[in-house]
């Protein structure tokens, strides 16, 4: 599993690389440290460049991933990757594309409440065109061991991607997995016991698929059949990550995030993973190393 950052020398920035490293440590997962310069030509590769970009930026940017590997612990395969896009989310996504990339992690916007999110246009940009999920990093996150998966389960279709990745992280990390399952509407009536159905059908599904992804499994029921109360319902613990799903758009494996997923932005103080609706599944996991940094 290689776990991509989204990194600026900023409170945000932080906050995604605070939850890379716990996600890491769980996992075994290595950290890709990506520091994205815009640019306004047609120059497109890794730095360093051949002399027409700003030095002063490109040394700053190197001098930012020298801050940040010195934060990730020893026990942490990392390395620190500078490059250049139009667009900082189009980088990343390029960048998770190249180096096969499990996931993106990145911060909200600089006006998020503290331990809250709010979508900066990075994150927004991401949740439109990543095709592998995106974990939100909450404002001043506090790096701890995680102790729990958690996934947010519907009754709409593409449900099962969704379980299928959260099941694969929560047994790679050896942590329990725990679905909440949130009530539809079914002929305009939201129930309970068709939001229970669902999740144990999309759980019983993505266990077939990845018999090796074994872990204690719970599904928890929303104590209401009113979707929003629901949501305000949930609650979360220090070392939760929450898995929710997503909206295909014009194009497959793309995210938009659902209203239940921006509701559970509003309400949850953890990181929050959004799954693309038919996304494939995490690569392999390998071994974790030392940190270095790519010039």
């Amino acid at each position: 599993m290689r776990c991509l950052i989204g990194y600026e020398a900023t409170p945000q920035g932080l906050d995604a690389l605070g939850v890379g490293i716990d996600l890491a440590r769980a996992t075994g997962a290595e950290l890709d440290i990506v520091v994205v310069l815009r640019r306004h030509n047609a120059f497109s590769h890794e730095y360093p460049p051949s002399g027409r970009i700003d030095d002063i930026l490109v040394s700053q940017a190197f001098g930012w991933l020298r801050e940040a590997m010195a934060i990730v612990p020893d026990d942490v395969d990392a390395r620190g990757v500078v490059l250049s896009d139009t667009n900082t989310a189009e980088g990343l996504i390029r960048a998770a594309d190249s180096r096969g990339g499990d996931i993106i992690v990145v911060g909200g916007a600089s006006a998020s409440p503290l331990k809250r999110h709010t979508l900066g246009s990075v994150a927004t940009d991401l949740l439109l065109a990543a095709p592998v999920p995106v974990a939100l990093a909450p404002r001043g996150y506090r790096r701890g061991p995680l102790h729990r998966i958690n996934a947010a389960v519907g009754t709409r279709p593409g449900t099962v991607p969704l379980v299928r990745a959260s099941l694969a992280v929560a047994a790679q990390a050896g942590l329990p997995l725990r679905l909440v399952a949130l009530p539809g509407h079914a002929h305009g009536r939201a129930t309970a016991a068709a939001a229970l159905e669902h999740a144990e059908g999309a759980l019983a599904e993505a266990q077939s698929q990845v018999p090796e992804a074994s872990t204690n499994t719970t599904v928890d029921v929303a104590p209401t059949d009113d979707i929003n109360a629901a949501v305000e319902a949930i609650t979360v613990a220090d070392g939760d990550v929450f898995f929710v799903g997503s909206s295909r758009v014009e194009h497959s494996r793309h995210l938009f995030s659902r209203a239940i997923a921006m509701r559970l932005l509003k309400n949850l103080d953890c990181p929050i993973v959004v799954v693309p609706t038919e996304y494939a599944g995490l690569r392999h996991i390998d071994p974790g190393g030392s940190p270095e940094v790519t010039p």
